[in-house]
């Protein structure tokens, strides 16, 4: 849990002043979605807390620090509007050219004037049209920062039914973000940047996959996800707190890794990795990962945002020098560890419908090459996507009731066993697959 929402501080700190650039057609913006799953009493809003505090700190700093600047920038502007109201009165009234030309000078410097609003890090429970102001106000960047699972609910539309939630596939992304809504501001952002910190219970993740809209738009495939095991029963209730000094140090870096900024680029070596498991990550979208290509499918760009993290936290001047080799590799492995989670998440999150599932089991088949095999079979080629043989039952029953297998009873002379058969007629005279 802490070491996956630990990700989401460097996004939160990096996203903002760095991008990682692969070649001329490819940079990744350092955002991150990390959620960590538990069920309740596995003390998720204390990790938050301890992760967040030193940007918490950070944040009220730069406020005190700023809030003299600020005032003085909103007094400007109302000086602003109201000797702009002066000369149009004084020019419509007088039909003076001195007070139209004072106007028209105070209109062009009010259409240039930049507000500057108090600095905001984290944001917690907020509607998407609400998020998209605070990006603006905050050029384009903002973290959602949460221990509950509140976010789920208002990107679905607790607030409006017909929420739309484009803000959090493009600020993932760094998509430029323009709305147009009637009665409000609109909001121009050219190069969004949103993380998120979360902890939910694994109620809330069904849910996330239950909305076919998340999945089909790809929501889903942007976190990445921690799903914990519980601890609960086996706690040491007497722990050590956490060390004042490692408290110290830890402020002290998050507060160094909030200042610089760059483009941060590979090392040859750095990118011959990226490349070899790039082909790794494409096999396994084609085999074990088949049924999470949403979340695969974004996996590589993810590993190097982490390495550019990396590099950033521990390099003064990041931009000055490439990417490591070890920290790409460093990267691979932490990526590794996400798409274990990932099947556990989407097992849990119940996308596997069993329509889904037939679709996902005839293409297995299809790859087997055989007319006929056992259960046991077919569940080695399915292993990444299911925990036991029976959790095949209901895509085997709708296949079975389409037509395009049958299971009959092996007759071995001992144990009695069930053969499955595959309809020869869902086969072109030249084994290509017309059903």
């Amino acid at each position: 849990m802490a070491g996956t929402l630990s990700l989401g501080v460097l996004a939160a700190a990096f996203q903002s002043r760095y991008s990682v650039c692969i070649n001329s057609d490819w940079s990744e913006p350092l955002c991150l979605y990390t959620v960590a799953v538990a069920a309740p009493g596995e003390r998720k809003s204390a990790v938050i807390a301890a992760l967040t505090a030193p940007m918490y700190e950070y944040e009220a700093a730069r406020r005190e620090s700023e809030a003299a600047i600020i005032a003085k920038n909103q007094t400007q502007r109302e000086l602003l509007e109201k000797s702009l109201a002066i000369a149009k009165n004084t020019a419509a009234k007088k039909n003076s050219e001195a007070a139209r030309d004072e106007a028209m000078e105070l209109s062009a410097q009010l259409a240039e004037f930049k507000d500057i609003h108090p600095y905001r890090l984290l944001v917690d429970d907020t509607t998407p049209e609400k998020l998209v102001d605070i990006m603006e106000a905050q050029d384009g960047c903002i973290t959602v920062a949460s221990a509950e699972g509140g976010v789920f609910d208002s990107i679905s539309g607790r607030y409006d039914k017909n929420a739309n939630f484009d803000i959090y596939l493009k600020g993932h992304a760094g998509d430029p973000i323009t709305v147009d809504r009637v009665g409000r501001k609109s909001n121009s952002i050219r190069e969004p940047r949103l993380s998120m910190i979360l902890t939910i219970q694994p109620e809330v993740l069904q849910g996330l996959m239950g909305n076919a809209t998340f999945r089909r738009r790809g929501l889903c495939g942007r976190f990445l996800y921690a799903m914990c095991s519980s601890k609960i029963g086996y706690r040491d209730l007497n722990a050590d707190t956490i060390p004042q000094t490692v408290k110290d140090e830890y402020s002290r870096f998050v507060e160094r890794i909030l200042e610089d900024d760059g483009v941060i680029q590979l090392s040859e070596e750095a990118n011959r990795l990226r490349l070899e498991y790039s082909a790794i990550v494409e096999r396994r979208l084609g085999g074990e990962w088949e049924h999470i290509r949403d979340w695969g499918g974004k996996l590589i760009g993810a590993m190097l945002r982490i390495a550019a993290m990396f590099h950033a936290s521990e390099e003064a001047h990041a931009a000055d020098t490439p990417i490591s080799a070890v920290r790409v590799q460093s990267a691979i492995e932490i990526a590794d560890f996400f798409g274990t989670h990932a099947l556990a998440a989407y097992q849990t999150m119940g996308a596997d419908e069993s329509h889904e599932d037939a679709k996902y089991l005839w293409r297995r088949i299809e790859k087997m090459d055989s007319g006929q095999f056992t259960r046991r079979d077919l569940f080695k080629q399915c292993q990444g996507k299911y925990k036991r043989v029976d959790a095949m039952e209901p895509a085997l029953r709708t296949l079975t009731e389409m037509g395009y297998i049958r299971e009959d009873e092996a007759v071995t002379g001992g144990r009695p066993s069930k053969i499955i058969r595959v309809n020869p007629l869902t086969k072109s005279p030249k084994g290509t697959i017309v059903a």
